[in-house]
Formats: structure tokens, C-alpha cells, sequence
């Protein structure tokens, strides 16, 4: 990967208080509505497109995507719907190698590296962008 396409390449990490609280604070979005590099997994559809959610991915694997030795073109925008998450639909994320999930493509733009869906068929193993117009963090059931 490039440089400015690394998973969790953006931001500083939130400093915390020490205490646990049973309702953590949720990841919140910068004032472009991206949200950066953060360990919370659980994340709901916002995307009010009755068409649902796209979630895109190209002909190679995460871990090919996640080596920095890798030569991929990182324009995930351009790569082809593998599936749709529906409004309301909820996702858990993959962390990345250094456990703070996001990944930045070629354009420098936010993107979730969906792990798990809730419900039938909804889409795995693919990207959506991590952009509050589109998700948002909701705490664990």
C-alpha cells in the first residue's frame, strides 16, 4: 500500500480517562462527517438510499489490501459492488493490523473494512465508507 493508504495512517488516538464506563463515549466525525481511527466495532447503516448500502471490493484479498509491500491501486470507489447493507442494517468492523479500522484509499478518503453483518445476507468481506451520511458507531447488544 501507499504511504497515504494505510489502514489507521490519520488523526491521533483519544486519550481516556482511565475509567470504564459501561456506555463508552462513541467515535465521533470530524467536521468533514469522516470518521478516523477508532476500535469500535459496531456500527449501524444511516444511508437513507432505499437501494441500501454498497459495499465494494476488488479482486484481492484484506491481506494483500493491508501489506505495505502491496502495489494496489487503493481507488476503492471504483471497485465494484459486491453487496448492500440495508438501512437500519448493523456491521462489526475489522480493526487492521494496528486495531483502529480505518483505511484510507487512494484519494485519502475513509473507508470500514466490513467483517460481520447482522441478518441474512448482508454483505462481508468488503468496504463502505466511513462517513457519518452513511454509518454510525451504536454501542453492543
Amino acid at each position: 500500500m501507499t504511504e497515504s493508504s494505510d489502514f489507521d495512517t490519520q488523526q491521533s488516538i483519544p486519550q481516556t480517562t482511565g475509567l470504564i464506563d459501561e456506555q463508552a463515549e462513541l467515535p465521533q466525525p470530524n467536521d468533514r462527517g469522516e470518521y478516523s481511527r477508532t476500535s469500535h466495532l459496531y456500527w449501524e447503516v444511516v444511508d437513507t438510499d432505499p437501494n441500501g448500502l454498497n459495499c465494494r471490493m476488488g479482486p484481492h484479498s484484506i491481506e494483500e489490501i493491508e501489506d505495505p509491500g502491496s502495489k494496489i491501486n487503493l481507488n476503492i470507489a471504483s471497485w465494484p459492488v459486491v453487496g448492500t447493507l440495508k438501512p437500519g442494517q448493523n456491521f462489526e468492523i475489522y480493526l487492521g493490523p494496528s486495531g483502529l479500522g480505518v483505511l484510507y484509499d487512494s484519494q485519502h478518503q475513509p473507508w470500514f473494512f466490513i467483517e460481520k453483518t447482522e441478518g441474512n445476507g448482508g454483505p462481508s468481506n468488503c468496504f463502505v465508507p466511513a462517513k457519518s451520511s452513511f454509518v454510525k458507531p451504536i454501542q453492543p447488544q
